[in-house]
């Protein structure tokens, strides 16, 4: 596989310290992703609609999205080219294209990596812990 080509999506919330996905909601084709960060003491939650399927890894298991996607380039990106829209797509079985209103996402922390097929653009909601 090709590395990952991906853009940070841009947002108003950075961190100075690790960030963690602390959970993961999925209602009515509505995806919430909630991270958190006690050393910045930020909560910020990710909401994608129109989804088409998400998938939680370890970063360990991700090795391609490195260091593109890593934590010095952001916490959110959209993920371009090879990424795991272009690994389904090799399937005989995933009867998706590329160009039909689907973008992946791709939320980096230091716990889990989750990738999100949507057909929207994700909204952001900042709290203080």
């Amino acid at each position: 596989m090709k590395p990952v080509n991906a853009v940070p999506v841009p947002n108003q919330c950075t961190f100075r310290s690790s960030v963690d996905i602390t959970q993961v909601r999925f209602e009515w084709g509505e995806l919430a992703v909630t991270l958190t960060s006690g050393g910045d003491r930020k909560v910020v939650i990710a909401k994608f609609d129109e989804v088409v399927g998400f998938r939680v890894l370890e970063e360990g298991d991700l090795l391609e999205f490195w260091p593109v996607c890593s934590s010095d380039n952001g916490w959110l990106f959209q993920v371009l080219e090879n990424g795991w829209f272009d690994l389904e797509a090799i399937r005989s079985g995933f009867l998706r294209e590329k160009g039909l209103g689907i973008s992946e996402y791709f939320i980096a922390s230091q716990n889990s990596c989750i990738s999100v097929l949507s057909g929207g653009v994700p909204s952001i909601e900042f709290l203080s812990i």
